[in-house]
């Protein structure tokens, strides 16, 4: 149960701060050149831009890739090596992405269009479990974890 709470309590606030960004808005607005990938399944009012690529620190342990979806999707586990993970994270789209980590049920939201949220951690080295969720309408993310505290 503490572990629990601790974790929790350290989640949300990661996410507290999770509005900052160091990107000047007209930089963080832009859409990005790439063009969303085709689903095998039928389209569903995806949004037309894909969300802007993670400035992820150079020479840091990646522990997840950074992932691209638009639905619901479970991360691969994890196992941060330093004492805590840093989660970056962003979306575009009218729906909204929340992080939640499957040991608790309190869930993480993320804004999207133009906000990137880093967010630090603290966690034992043990296995992770991190689910992204899309709520609200549709949304295109992008998310990766690193190992350690890599505060902007």
């Amino acid at each position: 149960m503490r572990r629990s709470t601790l974790t929790a309590a350290a989640l949300a606030t990661l996410f507290l701060a999770a509005g900052c960004s160091d990107e000047p808005e007209s930089e963080a607005k832009r859409p990005s050149p790439t063009a969303p990938t085709a689903s095998s399944t039928k389209p569903t009012q995806a949004p037309a831009t894909q969300p802007p690529s993670l400035d992820l620190p150079k020479n840091a342990q990646t522990l997840v890739p950074e992932t691209t979806g638009n639905k619901d999707q479970e991360l691969p586990e994890f196992t941060p090596q330093e004492g805590a993970y840093t989660l970056y994270a962003t979306c575009e789209g009218k729906g909204k992405m929340l992080i939640v980590d499957r040991d608790s049920s309190n869930p993480h939201p993320v804004t999207c269009n133009g906000v990137h949220t880093v967010g630090v951690v603290h966690e034992d080295k043990k296995p992770q479990h991190l689910t992204v969720q899309v709520t609200g309408g549709t949304s295109v993310w992008r998310i990766a974890v690193v190992s350690g505290n890599h505060q902007p």
